[in-house]
């Protein structure tokens, strides 16, 4: 089988979500091929967009935060036929329509996945029209639903958990569509490592408490001020794993902030964040929905820094409703509950145990299998 997965660089999670699944695939023997739905409309477009996007979520939260809203409640609209028309951001990734169905044509695929609102749009032109006879599956890469889904006609949706589906139902998505495989992640984010053995391997020392703090693709919240706090009301035996990933901005500004700090580990990009996942104690992370369930799956404590308004703070309901994170609301109060989780060894108990019972197993594999029995 040849699939083709559609993805979207407006932020990292969607295309780590797409890797998992072509990484899955090609252990199956099967084909599969990653492209970026926006490049379809030119590089330049594509760019485009996701810097503005980007910009606008470090810069502008509020401002994305209610265009969010906006677009669920468009959905709501649509659903009580007060304005049944298709959003802007169908007709925006109508233009494109054509091209991606010529690339489709031309290379043979089979299906086509989905793992960005954007081109599933785009594909549902092509269904409307009758232009394509093969299936397209939508893949949740947040944990309730995004808008504008309700408007798209995916053969399958996989959402990110069971109890996510009033959400899908609330947007008058057809329950039948609804596979709740969980978000996939890589399959090395699924095996948990001894801690003792993860800090060895990466040099780190057993008895340290270890604060993991990343920032997410855009660099989004305080971690400076965030970290200050946690070396001011830590010991000797406090270290912190900075990872800013492609921020080169927030690693120059973490070198000059703590300069001399041999309590700081800071990394920029690195391919072991699966590995410091096993090593640390307590981890503070943005909760985008890929890095939340990456973190998940490992089975570590889990506090949520500030979420980006919109499907981050609807991420953070879910985990903090199932008891699966405690969150900062404030950027200030980020490093004090740190400080607090580290030290409350029973909430952190209680926080891994809850993991245990909500997270989902090989999401990436259900999808998979899901997607090639649909071809039989």
């Amino acid at each position: 089988m040849k699939i083709l997965i559609l993805s979207c660089n407006t932020g990292g999670g969607h295309n780590s979500a797409a890797k998992a699944i072509k990484e899955t695939f090609d252990e199956k023997g099967h084909s599969c091929d990653i492209m970026d739905a926006l490049s379809f409309g030119g590089q330049k477009a594509s760019d485009l967009v996701c810097d503005a996007y980007i910009e606008m979520v470090k810069k502008a939260p509020r401002l994305f935060g209610e265009i969010y809203k906006m677009g669920n409640k468009l959905g709501q609209l649509n659903q009580e036929n007060i304005t049944p028309v298709h959003s802007p951001i169908y007709y925006v990734n109508k233009l494109y329509a054509n091209a991606l169905e010529d690339y489709i044509k031309r290379n043979n695929y089979d299906a086509v996945i989905c793992v960005h609102i954007f081109p599933a749009e785009a594909m549902t032109s092509l269904k409307k029209h009758h232009r394509l006879d093969i299936p397209f599956y939508f893949v949740a890469t947040d944990y309730y639903c995004p808008p504008m889904l309700e408007e798209t006609l995916p053969s399958a949706i996989f959402s990110a958990h069971k109890d996510s589906e009033f959400s899908y139902l609330a947007h008058g998505i057809d329950r039948k569509l609804l596979v709740p495989t969980g978000i996939p992640v890589s399959k090395r984010f699924l095996v948990k490592n001894d801690k003792a053995q993860a800090r060895r391997l990466l040099g780190l020392e057993e008895e340290d408490e270890i604060f993991l703090l990343m920032s997410g693709s855009m660099g989004y919240g305080d971690l400076l001020n965030t970290s200050r706090y946690i070396f001011e009301n830590g010991n000797e035996h406090t270290k912190i794993v900075a990872i800013t990933g492609h921020n080169e901005e927030l690693y120059k500004e973490f070198e000059t902030s703590f300069k001399g700090e041999e309590r700081l580990v800071l990394l920029g990009f690195t391919d072991k964040v699966a590995d410091y996942l096993d090593a640390c104690d307590v981890l503070l992370t943005k909760p985008g929905g890929l890095s939340s369930t990456e973190a998940l799956a490992k089975g570590v404590t889990i506090i949520h820094t500030t979420p980006i308004p919109g499907c981050e703070t609807e991420n953070v309901q879910f985990f903090t409703e199932h008891h699966l994170s405690v969150c900062a609301s404030q950027a200030s109060d980020a490093g004090r509950l740190a400080i607090a989780v580290m030290r409350d060894k029973f909430l952190q108990k209680q926080i891994l145990e809850a993991q245990d019972n909500y997270r989902c197993q090989n999401s990436a594999g259900q999808i998979a299998d899901y997607v090639l029995a649909g071809s039989e």
